[in-house]
């Protein structure tokens, strides 16, 4: 026989039995609450992200970069925003009429002429 199937063997036998050489019971302190709750962080924002602030009764007008990853942007087209927000050439845009204070994202399409598309985020710290 060989030393791995003389170990399996036992080791399979008490497994299927329950018998660990421990004493019988439950464990005592295997679901008793922590100390302190543990919280997820907030994601934090993909690498392509443009941040900017904006007023209560201020319109926005975001110049974007002119490249992303070292390839020239042909164009952007605006994939999804807050109300009243848009994209004018190089330039992001937002009147925020109306808007709720805290952070607003919008998701923008770069085209460039030789590869494929990529995506921004434009982020937006809106205070009243």
């Amino acid at each position: 026989m060989t030393l791995l199937r003389r170990l399996f063997l036992p080791v399979l036998a008490a497994g299927l039995l329950g018998v660990t050489g421990s004493e019988a019971g439950p464990p005592s302190t295997a679901f008793e609450p922590g100390g302190k709750a543990w919280v997820a962080s907030a994601p934090s924002p993909p690498p392509d992200t443009v941040r900017a602030s904006a007023d209560a009764g201020t319109p926005l007008i975001l110049p974007l970069p002119k490249s992303l990853n070292e390839h020239p942007v042909a164009r952007y087209t605006l994939l999804r925003g807050p109300a009243l927000s848009g994209v004018a050439g190089r330039s992001f845009t937002w009147i925020p009429e109306g808007a709720a204070p805290g952070i607003h994202r919008a998701l923008l399409q770069a085209e460039f002429g030789d590869a494929p598309p990529d995506t921004l985020v434009v982020q937006i710290r809106f205070r009243p």
